[in-house]
């Protein structure tokens, strides 16, 4: 950690110089990929895209963020940047070549469980009877959210604004808590995936692919747990451990609601939850005529108006803040499924 500069200049620097790196690296990415004719393919059910649309724009983000937080990391992160290296190449592989579900999945648990064992990255408040069940029951748990944030890059700029909206958030409650390490974390992430979304925005030049969904997924996952564990309690006004449970679950709650009902959808239909269709939220929007930009707007505004409504339900009745996971979500999804289908209607 740099020191004596004052705090704000670290966390500007780290955006910044991630920024810059990011866009240099995602602009080299589009003129090599092109060169070499390396082309992510559309298959017309979750990838809409043209036909000259790369998919390695993952590789900007994770140069971007290694080379700046390697300034601020404390010792236990370098188990977690070892580990994002195992996600790093099997997303470049499956990018290209099509990694077997299976195989992609053996990786995400490894790089979990790495985080989990080394970089004490383990759920702690698990009312569960030991330390092996709850560090057992944390690498599922990340394995499931790399996933699930795989899911909702889908179409142009959704995963990469998501991304900065999590990390923006993480970074201001790592700075109540007084973590300036985690919090210059957050900032070179959200700065290198800031460099990804100036190319990403829709029409996008690239997609992040794999590469870049599992390393952000992986991240945020072990940032929220490190700061569930920390408590963010005992400075950031009082906040529980319990408190901050609930904050990162509804940080977070928009994909996780949409990947459980599309979990539940698909098993209702018979079919194997990792199956790709078009049942997520997003393609909602979009099958409804919504413009990828606007689509991408109403998520985030989503998971933002339920952030807030659970910062102002803390200490409520556990029914309200689980209501608040749910509802807004709920009815989201309900109108734009609705929408959907009558825009389907039309066509026919």
């Amino acid at each position: 950690m740099p020191q004596n500069i004052p705090l704000w200049v670290q966390y500007t620097g780290a955006v910044l110089v991630a920024l810059v790196i990011s866009m240099y690296a995602v602009k080299k990415i589009i003129f090599i990929t092109r060169t070499r004719q390396l082309f992510d393919v559309p298959d017309n059910v979750r990838k809409i895209h043209g036909a000259q649309i790369p998919s390695l724009g993952g590789i900007g983000i994770f140069t971007g963020y290694v080379i700046t937080s390697a300034f601020f990391m404390p010792p236990e992160w370098y188990y977690v940047i070892a580990a994002s290296v195992i996600l790093f190449f099997t997303g470049i592989y499956d990018d290209i070549m099509n990694m077997r579900p299976s195989r992609k999945l053996a990786a995400q648990l490894l790089a979990s469980a790495i985080a989990v064992v080394f970089a004490g990255g383990r759920l702690e408040f698990l009312p569960i009877w030991g330390t092996i069940p709850d560090s057992i029951i944390t690498i599922l748990l990340g394995a499931f959210f790399i996933n699930v944030f795989n899911f909702i890059d889908g179409i142009d700029g959704l995963a990469c604004t998501l991304a900065v909206f999590y990390l923006g958030a993480l970074s201001a409650l790592f700075i109540a808590q007084g973590n300036a390490p985690l919090a210059c974390i957050c900032f070179s992430l959200a700065g290198a995936t800031l460099g990804l979304l100036y190319y990403n925005w829709s029409p996008a030049r690239i997609y992040m692919g794999d590469t870049g969904s599992m390393i952000l997924g992986f991240t945020i996952f072990v940032l929220s747990v490190w700061g569930i564990n920390a408590g963010w309690g005992n400075v950031a006004a009082g906040l529980s451990i319990a408190d901050a449970s609930w904050l990162v679950l509804s940080l977070v709650s928009v994909p996780l609601f949409d990947a459980f009902r599309v979990f539940v959808m698909r098993a209702m239909s018979g079919v194997s939850p990792l199956r790709a269709d078009r049942r997520h939220l997003h393609y909602y929007l979009v099958d409804a005529g919504m413009p990828h930009s606007r689509a991408v707007m109403v998520i985030a505004g989503t998971n933002l108006v339920v952030l807030i409504l659970a910062f102002f339900l803390l200490h409520t009745h556990f029914l309200l803040l689980l209501a608040n996971l749910v509802v807004l979500p709920a009815v989201v999804s309900y109108v734009a499924a609705s929408r959907m289908r009558k825009q389907m209607a039309q066509k026919i």
